[in-house]
């Protein structure tokens, strides 16, 4: 980007010195010429705004006013300029189309640096979206800028200019997916809030309009995990759970040889809590790649889950067991067979672990699990990691 900019700034002084030479026209005119080539901007421009109140039909002076106030750094009014001047004659057209796209380059370029520092300090991000609005509206048909400035927005949580601007991206721009995925997510956060706030209505709208951007993201990259656990997600909340199974079943039977495929495939049952079945697809993903670490969470995460549904059914008899042998001598066993199901979890969860390093949730997970299976060192040292990494949140 910094070498083409380059190129469109040395472009900018060749158009000022071939635009600049005297030619017949009104004494403003020349005047306004004579300014510039003094590089006295303020009097050049006062003397071509004489000149267009006088005679607002001189496409040479409207063009010349643009190309004063780029010097002076006004792009507004640069383009209001220039704007003017075509509609008269489009004599000038491609030197305006060359100006406007090395101004939107500037701009871009200093908007994303600009939106950079806001990470550490948060007000860079409005000098950041000045320069976006500037970027856009010097080139309105670059979907790329609408979704810097959809990120700024987001950033100082403006959530509803950032959906405008993604919309805006989305609509010059279909196949934006991470634009689509930022969407999808927005309004998947307002369906929420709308949910907790009872607002049942409000929030499946805002879900349905979460499941068209998501769609939209898979239609652009049909082989990412986030975009299709994303459409499993608000599939399962819309409760379409037939569209969840039919995109992850067909994916996994058109390419069985897809991690990710078999990923989404084994998330959408766990999600179903059909744990063996879950199992066995991501036993298929690990297999194709040993590394993939999404895939290993998530195997154990099934043994683990699966083991906490047959406790759960085993307190439940046993419970029941005890009131029905309530006063008898007889001795009700307890069954322990879910402890083979944690036994399985822990080495993949402990895999994940080495990678997730900072994954609190997953430390205090590790902790539960060692003392259900009575490894109680193991269990104070994971329980002191999740101390540490939540300490003052």
């Amino acid at each position: 980007m910094n070498r083409y900019l380059s190129f469109v700034v040395a472009v900018l002084a060749m158009i000022y010195l071939s635009t600049t030479a005297f030619q017949c026209g009104s004494a403003e005119t020349t005047s306004a010429k004579l300014y510039m080539q003094q590089k006295q901007y303020d009097k050049a421009e006062a003397s071509l705004i004489k000149e267009v109140t006088k005679n607002e039909r001189n496409a040479e002076a409207w063009f010349l006013l643009g190309q004063v106030r780029l010097e002076m750094k006004k792009y507004h009014e640069m383009n209001e300029a220039y704007a003017r001047a075509l509609a008269i004659d489009t004599v000038h057209k491609a030197d305006i189309s060359r100006n406007r796209l090395a101004v939107w380059a500037m701009m871009y370029n200093d908007g994303v640096n600009l939106y950079n520092k806001g990470r550490d300090t948060a007000a860079y991000y409005d000098e950041a979206l000045q320069k976006f609005s500037t970027a856009i509206e010097m080139q309105p048909d670059s979907s790329t800028t609408y979704y810097v400035r959809a990120l700024g927005y987001y950033a100082k949580q403006d959530m509803n200019a950032a959906a405008a601007d993604l919309a805006m991206c989305l609509k010059l721009s279909p196949a934006s997916e991470d634009a689509a995925r930022l969407l999808g997510q927005i309004h998947y956060n307002r369906s929420i809030e709308r949910l907790q706030a009872k607002d049942e209505a409000a929030a499946n709208a805002e879900m349905a309009k979460a499941v068209q951007a998501f769609e939209a993201a898979y239609a652009a990259n049909p082989g990412s995990a986030d975009n299709i656990t994303n459409l499993i997600d608000v599939y399962e909340r819309t409760k379409a759970s037939d569209k969840a199974m039919k995109l992850t079943r067909t994916a996994v039977e058109q390419d069985p040889k897809n991690k990710v495929f078999r990923y989404a495939y084994g998330v959408f049952l766990l999600k179903q809590e059909q744990y063996a079945e879950a199992i066995a697809q991501f036993e298929k993903a690990v297999e194709l790649d040993p590394n993939y670490i999404d895939a290993v969470y998530n195997l154990g995460v099934s043994h683990l889950n699966w083991g906490v549904s047959m406790k759960a059914e085993a307190d439940k008899k046993l419970e029941e067991e005890r009131a029905k042998n309530k006063g008898k001598s007889k001795e009700v066993k307890e069954d322990l067979s879910y402890r083979e199901q944690f036994k399985l979890a822990l080495p993949y969860l402990e895999k994940a672990a080495m990678t997730r390093d900072e994954d609190a949730a997953l430390w205090q997970q590790l902790g539960k699990l060692y003392l259900n299976l009575n490894m109680k060192d193991k269990a104070q040292e994971a329980f002191a990691k999740f101390d540490k990494l939540t300490k003052g949140k």
